[in-house]
């Protein structure tokens, strides 16, 4: 068995032409070629390390688990200061379509050619907040290539949800929490309320009509990154679980086997 202290972190820089810019980002892996990998992106990746206690949860889960160490691919990218995060993590922002573009057209494409890994069992996002809003439009846009999405407190609008209408969800495996008190959240940005357990509501019943399997929980409060970092060994459990059958990817282009045809 591997033991955690295999899991080695790379520290890159990515430059986006859709964007304009150099973006940080972080790489933890074992250093061996991994087999069947479960790659996630975690977007605010530098928050979640510094301020989130990934790298304790982390290690927790690789400890009490050490199998994972074998599949583990994560993937922390970080959008730069407060105002460039808004600007691209919220649907209101000058370069959320460019964002979404960078990820989906020249970032995920990059990362996947250079992991060394022999098939990706499960790809998933990871975001807190807005991050967890451009989590959910990254994955609509593609639907088919994700098998999971962890979700805490995102801050997303009815644009964000409506998005998702008709669209097959059966694919995607959902973690989902956000405090009950978090309606009262003003944004520092844009000065808005967000009503972020009302939308949650409303993206929870949007998920479950679709069909994607959702693990969904409500807990006595706001909107806090001490409540995330709580609640990410949970969240990260979730993540670590045995795929389902039918997650057996190989690319950015497969698309899950048709249920009729396993059946």
């Amino acid at each position: 068995m591997k033991e955690l202290n295999t899991l080695e972190k790379y520290n890159q820089t990515f430059y986006s032409s859709h964007l304009q810019k150099t973006l940080n980002y972080m790489v933890l892996k074992t250093k061996e070629k991994i087999e069947d990998a479960y790659v996630l992106y975690v977007q605010d990746g530098r928050d979640y390390w510094e301020l989130g206690g990934l790298e304790k949860a982390v290690q927790n889960l690789v400890r009490e688990n050490p199998e994972l160490a074998q599949h583990l691919v994560f993937v922390l990218i970080h959008p730069g200061d407060s105002m460039e995060r808004w600007e691209s993590f919220s649907r209101k922002g000058a370069s959320f379509q460019q964002y979404l573009r960078f990820m989906n057209e020249e970032f995920i494409p990059e990362i996947e050619r250079n992991i060394d890994v022999g098939k990706i069992r499960k790809r998933g996002l990871l975001g807190d907040s807005l991050a967890g809003n451009i989590s959910l439009n990254i994955a609509a846009e593609k639907p088919e290539i994700w098998t999971h999405l962890l979700l805490q407190s995102p801050a997303v609008s009815d644009e964000d949800i409506g998005q998702l209408e008709d669209v097959n969800l059966s694919g995607w495996d959902v973690y989902q929490s956000v405090g009950i008190y978090e309606d009262e959240f003003v944004s520092s940005i844009s000065n808005e309320k967000l009503y972020i357990l009302t939308k949650n509501r409303q993206l929870h019943q949007t998920f479950l009509s679709n069909k994607a399997k959702v693990n969904y929980i409500e807990t006595k409060d706001e909107h806090l990154w001490k409540v995330w970092e709580r609640d990410l060994p949970a969240l990260l459990e979730f993540w670590g679980q045995v795929p389902r059958p039918n997650e057996n990817m190989v690319g950015l282009g497969a698309c899950p086997p048709d249920p009729a045809k396993e059946a």
